[in-house]
């Protein structure tokens, strides 16, 4: 166990990928052990052969198509026409944008690598704190983890075993408290510091609301598909994917007239990269795994947190921490897939419901990716916003003390995040 987890961090630490980090420590824990290497193979094919986690590259593909078609400059436009005009309104489009996105991308760093610049940018020029503009558009991007269809969501309920319909749900209630608190913060800060949070923002017009609402009602139809569907029990959430991926076609081509063969052709390849990314780090991870797995680690976790206390509220706060000093350190799939099979088994020793604590999981993981030191999407921020990453942290620390409130918030009133799902699904 030491071995592989000292081999773990120091390739890590040599600034190895993290798909090749989970294997390499793998491989150098079957040698120390003298097992057959064909686990490698066995354990990264079986850790991917899942049809929930089919979801993902079908979600990424029709995220791809719905940055190739023309629907994100829609959506801007939308958001700006319905919120631009009061205080912080090129803030509060921002969110708004993000909050919308979600329902196409489901991913944080796909939101902040498709969005970050162009927002930033826009915030800036208008008259926004460029390094104000980056950690909103930093914070924002989290929604997008939070919100159906989220990958994250997705590729917990496959590593657990419990319903993507219902830890969608959960976190519509969560993403709403988010998407509101932060609107929250740019207004107040807009009327406390104008010159710094605020600038030049749009006259409101009603018949560039209408104007944009038609021109964007197509697209906004795709989450609505996707949820009604999968409440209804019409077809799956991965089955939702690949429906949202033919919407997105049929909108690009023959209604925006946008999508050519060309594009299609570049938006797969797109999609193949992407997905590809994804499924080499979750089989890496899936391996890694196995091998915590096989040499007791989960075990060794839980005596560890029942031997420092067994009261529910505090277990919870231990396992909240843990997660959040893993998720310093690497992505939030790679961590998910280590984090779930160690802490579920507590979470289900200690009562606790299986769709809230995914609903906690999913949400301490994201906020983990915008938390110093190692949080993916600052870097990711800084590299888009062109910012440093002092001057992007003395913006970020406001957003996460919210998303900390947020997230003990939900974790600590179960209702929030198991209203939805207990209602519409019993």
């Amino acid at each position: 166990m030491i071995y592989i987890i000292a081999f773990f961090f120091l390739f890590l630490a040599m600034g190895i990928p993290v798909s090749f980090t989970f294997g390499f420590s793998a491989l150098l824990y079957l040698f120390i052990t003298g097992r057959d290497l064909i686990i490698i193979t066995q354990r990264m094919f079986a850790g991917t052969d899942s049809f929930t986690l089919m979801a993902i590259p079908l979600f990424m593909f029709a995220g791809e198509i719905m940055g190739a078609c023309g629907i994100t400059p829609r959506i801007a436009r939308f958001a700006n026409a319905l919120i631009g005009f009061v205080p912080s309104g090129l803030a509060q489009v921002n969110v708004m944008n993000s909050a919308i996105l979600t329902g196409f991308n489901g991913s944080t760093l796909a939101d902040i690598a498709s969005l970050g610049k162009i927002q930033v940018d826009m915030m800036s020029k208008a008259g926004y704190d460029r390094n104000y503009a980056a950690a909103l558009s930093a914070a924002s991007s989290t929604i997008g983890s939070i919100h159906p269809p989220s990958i994250l969501m997705v590729l917990y309920a496959s590593l657990s075993g419990i319903s993507v319909g219902r830890l969608f749900m959960s976190g519509i209630i969560p993403s709403l408290i988010t998407t509101v608190s932060q609107m929250a913060y740019a207004f107040i800060m807009a009327k406390i510091k104008p010159k710094k949070y605020d600038g030049v923002n749009t006259k409101f017009d009603k018949r560039e609301l209408l104007s944009s609402f038609i021109s964007v009602s197509p697209a906004l139809l795709i989450p609505v598909i996707i949820l009604g569907g999968i409440l209804t029990g019409i077809f799956t959430a991965t089955e939702a994917g690949a429906v949202a991926c033919v919407w997105g076609l049929i909108v690009g081509t023959f209604i925006y007239r946008e999508f050519n063969l060309q594009k299609i052709v570049q938006t797969m390849i797109n999609g193949i990269k992407t997905s590809g990314m994804v499924m080499i780090i979750v089989a890496g991870a899936m391996l890694f795994s196995w091998c915590l797995a096989v040499e007791r680690f989960p075990v060794m976790v839980a005596d560890l947190i029942f031997k420092i206390s067994t009261t529910p509220s505090i277990v919870m706060c231990l396992i909240v921490i843990a997660m959040l000093v893993i998720g310093f350190f690497m992505d939030a799939t790679p961590a998910a897939i280590i984090m779930v099979p160690i802490f579920q088994p507590i979470a289900a020793a200690m009562g606790f419901d299986p769709i809230h604590f995914g609903m906690v999981m999913v949400l301490t993981l994201v906020m983990a990716g915008i938390t110093p030191p190692c949080g993916i999407v600052l870097f990711v921020t800084c590299a888009v916003g062109k910012v440093t990453f002092s001057e992007l942290m003395v913006e970020m620390w406001p957003f996460i003390i919210i998303s900390t409130g947020i997230l003990f918030l939900i974790a600590y009133v179960p209702i929030t995040a198991l209203f939805l799902p207990n209602l519409l699904f019993g």
